[in-house]
């Protein structure tokens, strides 16, 4: 088995190359764990910056997969993407055409299971920020 690669791994690969961040994205690994990295942003920043650059890298992958591995993380992604893009209400036409077409690598139940956990990743920030927000008192054992 082949050993796990941190994208600070990727990125000290590239520096001591002298490379820069996409100088080392023609490794369909690399173009993986930075669209990882950008969709976990999204789901913090939810903002459009990086979602698009998430997508770009998921197109990169497109244009690099060879294996059903990979297949089956386009069709994951696309299915995502397609929620992040409905989620902040932005329509990207290319996107939905491809995800009907690489999301059909899926069951239907697999689709609605990815979508459903994803739709959940979205709420968490929400929950947690409005969970930190509240002050739980506790009673306190003073005197006893």
């Amino acid at each position: 088995m082949k050993p796990t690669t941190t994208v600070a791994d990727f990125i000290r690969r590239g520096r001591e190359a002298r490379q820069d961040a996409f100088g080392i994205a023609h490794d369909p690994e690399a173009i993986i764990a930075m669209a990882a990295v950008q969709r976990e942003t999204f789901l913090l920043d939810r903002t459009e910056a990086p979602l698009r650059r998430w997508r770009e890298l998921v197109a990169e992958v497109v244009s690099a997969h060879d294996d059903p591995a990979t297949t089956r993380w386009l069709g994951v992604e696309h299915v995502r993407l397609g929620r992040a893009f409905e989620s902040i209400a932005l329509d990207d036409e290319p996107l939905h055409e491809e995800a009907i077409r690489w999301s059909a690598v899926l069951d239907p139940a697999e689709r609605d299971e990815i979508a459903r956990r994803f739709d959940l990743d979205l709420m968490a920030p929400l929950k947690v920020a409005a969970v930190g927000s509240v002050r739980l008192s506790r009673p306190t054992t003073a005197g006893c």
